[in-house]
């Protein structure tokens, strides 16, 4: 029987939503389950503080686990919808913003500018302008990659074929990455703190990224959307799209843009987290089929919880320990990768 989109769709918020409750409700410190739902709905209907709670219970909740795990679903969502918008524009499952080397390319961006933020005496005065420097320097530096990338791929293959985008993408992470280790190697105090953010994690962010990165999330999510008839047509190659009147160039570029934009900011606040914008479009795509229109909500929801998810077990793992979630996401991630790549090397 075909399951309606509409109820998936139903299924997908509510397990959405189960997930931040069951984050939230989770963790090192000892507050019951039904301590932890009292706080939540006292926080979401505007109610004041029960005496019978402890403040100190209600400050870990609500200071300390609610913002991480709402960035956490925002940084999910980001990359899923990214990691999506570049399978369609490239017409390969392997791709993604890890994988082609964007997420690298922003977080080199990202390092220089924390960098200079700290070399010189100007920076306290620019303070104000931080909170979008380093997502604007990872949204040029991570665009800048993926063109670097495409150009360099189509010079060796004309027809852009998969193995040559993969493998190019592979080289010039780690290209990058080298570049950005070089720099965090010379940046004297500050390479314990760049080594940290680049594997990745959603520890010690308050709510200020929260509000920071939930506008731009939020429109990359409904203009990836808005261009979903794009998306579908352009998985169809280019003869097809240019013999129904589609102007290629001008909305690859467009969706390219889009998807740099949302990993470039993504990587700006809490490193590179690689895998999920892979694994998580391309398994939504097995439940719902190629149209976009379905896929990208979906694929946002998905992404959301499996890094909710995965930023839990981070941070419970091995406790006092918290975990690089990029860590995590690489252990889960990685056989994905290799079923991908070796099931489209045996249907070739």
């Amino acid at each position: 029987m075909k399951i309606p989109f509409w109820a998936i769709l139903v299924l997908g918020i509510a397990g959405s939503l189960a997930m931040l409750c069951i984050a939230a409700l989770a963790g090192t410190a000892d507050i019951d389950p039904v301590t932890g739902l009292r706080i939540l709905a006292g926080a979401f209907s505007a109610s004041p503080l029960s005496p019978d709670i402890s403040p100190a219970a209600a400050g870990i909740i609500l200071d300390i686990r609610l913002p991480r795990i709402l960035l956490a679903w925002l940084a999910g969502a980001a990359v899923s919808v990214s990691g999506a918008i570049m399978q369609s524009v490239l017409r390969n499952p392997l791709a993604s913003p890890f994988t082609l080397g964007v997420s690298a390319g922003a977080s080199l961006g990202s390092g220089l500018v924390m960098l200079a933020g700290t070399a010189f005496p100007f920076a306290g005065a620019l303070a104000i302008l931080s909170g979008l420097a380093v997502p604007a320097a990872g949204f040029v530096s991570g665009l800048a990659a993926i063109f670097l990338l495409l150009a360099f791929s189509r010079s060796l293959d004309p027809r852009l074929d998969t193995h040559t985008v993969i493998l190019s993408g592979m080289v010039l992470s780690l290209f990058i990455n080298a570049a950005l280790t070089l720099v965090s190697a010379l940046a004297g105090q500050e390479m314990s703190r760049l080594i940290l953010w680049q594997m990745g994690s959603f520890a010690l962010k308050g709510w200020t990224p929260v509000a920071v990165l939930a506008l731009p999330v939020f429109l990359g999510i409904l203009a990836a959307t808005a261009y979903s008839r794009e998306l579908d047509i352009l998985t169809f190659g280019d003869e097809e799209a240019s013999a129904i009147g589609v102007d290629i160039k001008k909305h690859r570029g467009i969706l390219i843009a889009l998807a740099s934009a949302l990993t470039g900011a993504t990587v700006a606040f809490v490193g590179v987290i690689g895998f999920v914008d892979l694994a998580v479009p391309h398994l939504v795509r097995k439940i719902t089929g190629p149209g976009h229109l379905k896929a990208i909500p979906l694929s946002a929801l998905a992404g959301g919880s499996a890094m909710v998810l995965a930023d839990l077990a981070a941070r419970t793992l091995i406790p006092p320990l918290d975990l690089p979630v990029g860590a995590i996401t690489a252990i889960a991630g990685a056989p994905v990768f290799a079923f991908i790549y070796l099931s489209g090397r045996t249907k070739g």
